[in-house]
């Protein structure tokens, strides 16, 4: 028997489906709300964390619906979901922005911000994302012009096409990553269901982390005699035990220590590592951690 979890790489076929309801009903919702956010903040540091905020809704949304109902045990399919799920995220805020800018109108604001007044026209939305030749070229037109800048200078060009392709590679990077965080989850193959997930209350830093792995993967939990819940996880170095248990009393667990480091503004910091991902335990070792 493993002494780890390993995904099984199977899926309910339903996963398919809940995939097509997330790109069909939800993930154009949030392209509209993506869209309209970008061109009515005009603040470049600002939108870039709008971006990296749609990547990552567009990821969980996959997660829960596509990989999480869709009982996705195998970690490719994931990945592809979610690369999926943000190309369409990302093509569709295309359309809407560029419907956005052709509907633009009047100007508001200073010489050194403001915004144009533009609202969609739905068809001219559906006929641009039906029409992909000619929304990319539109597209490149609006390049080589421009619609926005600062300091009086329009951004357009190669350096416009360089701000966009690093958008494109926040959304694609953060929906294809998010999903395979529940693809590799504990999943019983018995009542078909994901384990139930418990975190405990923060207990002792473990030092050394790899001195307690091996007599964990034994079941030891001597090397956890001295464990004891800390008063003050806010602010001291701790550990995060999280059980995944189930009907069938099939354990796993997960350790995690966090350090604590203080900066220069006197806020406390922490440093994640993992000390275990998984680990298969027995009943009697579940029944220790959670009396603690």
């Amino acid at each position: 028997m493993e002494a780890y979890y390993q995904p099984s790489n199977k899926f309910s076929p339903l996963s398919f489906i809940y995939f097509l309801i997330a790109c069909i009903a939800l993930i154009p919702i949030l392209a509209l709300i993506y869209s309209y956010a970008i061109w009515y903040i005009p603040f470049p540091y600002i939108n870039f964390f709008i971006t990296l905020g749609f990547g990552f809704a567009i990821g969980l949304l996959v997660q829960k619906l596509a990989v999480g109902l869709g009982k996705v045990r195998n970690n490719t399919l994931a990945y592809a979901f979610g690369f999926l799920g943000a190309l369409a995220g990302l093509y569709l805020s295309w359309a809407v922005w560029v419907d956005l800018v052709i509907n633009a109108g009047e100007t508001y604001g200073s010489d050194r911000i403001g915004f144009s007044v533009s609202n969609i026209k739905l068809e001219q939305v559906l006929e641009l994302a039906l029409q992909p030749g000619i929304l990319f070229e539109i597209i490149g037109e609006i390049m080589n012009v421009g619609v926005w800048g600062f300091r009086n200078t329009t951004v357009n060009g190669w350096f416009l096409g360089g701000i966009w392709i690093v958008e494109a590679v926040i959304v694609l990077f953060m929906g294809t990553t998010i999903p395979p965080g529940k693809s590799s989850e504990p999943f019983c193959e018995l009542n078909q269901k994901w384990f139930e997930e418990r975190q405990l209350p923060a207990m002792s830093f473990l030092e050394p982390p790899m001195r307690a792995v091996s007599r964990l993967e034994d079941n030891d939990y001597e090397a956890l005699k001295g464990i004891a819940h800390v008063p003050n996880p806010t602010t001291e170095n701790h550990s995060i035990f999280t059980l995944y248990a189930n009907e069938t009393n099939e354990n796993y667990l997960s350790i995690q220590n966090k350090r604590a480091t203080t900066n220069n503004k006197g806020e406390t910091k922490f440093t994640d590592r993992d000390v275990v991902t998984y680990l298969r335990i027995n009943e009697e070792f579940s029944n220790f951690l959670e009396s603690i």
